[in-house]
């Protein structure tokens, strides 16, 4: 059943794409040569589907629970290879699996505040594939001039309306060497994504 409904899902976001007008706002050049480890908020999740959708070798991480074929099925269908993994007991499993296809060319685009919190505060999971990997961090924000917003979901998720603007932002790369405080960098990624999707709501306004 949440299969289907993540056909269903993959169909429906086909469909709105379609009707909007999608505006990148490029800081970062991206190089569909190069591999990146891309973060974003999670109620944001649809811009990285903007952004990063003409790469050819990219993956994301999906909860093992039933509910994750909600996001893991529309994802396959957009051809991303899907990780399962949780922030729980899986974490550490995942993550060595994310470490592996990023060192194998795959750009990783995943949420810093997934899967269930607490919102707009960066986990240090993505930053650490990162460190380890050696690749450039990138932060994605964005804006839409109409949208839904799942007011009973955790992070208040937001969905473009058809016939709607969005407006991605794809922040400037850092890289986190080895033996750096991740804290850091997750406070980093916070103001990061805080300044980036600030400067897409101003865009809209233009």
């Amino acid at each position: 059943m949440y299969k289907f409904y993540g056909i269903l899902l993959y169909f429906i976001l086909r469909i709105i794409k379609m009707t909007l007008k999608i505006r990148i706002i490029e800081e970062e050049k991206i190089d569909s040569k190069e591999t990146y480890v891309c973060g974003f908020w999670h109620n944001k999740l649809a811009i990285s589907l903007f952004c990063l959708g003409e790469l050819d070798k990219k993956v994301g991480l999906a909860s093992p629970s039933k509910d994750g074929e909600l996001i893991a099925t529309p994802l396959e269908m957009m051809g991303y290879k899907i990780v399962r993994g949780s922030s729980g007991r899986d974490s550490i499993k995942s993550v060595v699996k994310m470490v592996k296809l990023v060192k194998e060319g795959y750009t990783l685009g995943t949420p810093l505040d997934g899967p269930k919190g607490p919102v707009f505060r960066a986990k240090k999971g993505m930053i650490y594939i990162a460190q380890k990997t050696g690749k450039p961090f990138i932060c994605l924000g964005g804006a839409y001039s109409k949208k839904w917003v799942f007011s009973k979901a955790w992070d208040k998720f937001q969905l473009p309306k058809p016939f709607s603007e969005v407006v991605c932002v794809i922040g400037e790369r850092m890289y986190i060497p080895e033996g750096e405080n991740i804290k850091k960098y997750q406070q980093i990624a916070e103001e990061e994504l805080k300044r980036l999707n600030l400067k897409a709501e101003k865009a809209l306004r233009k």
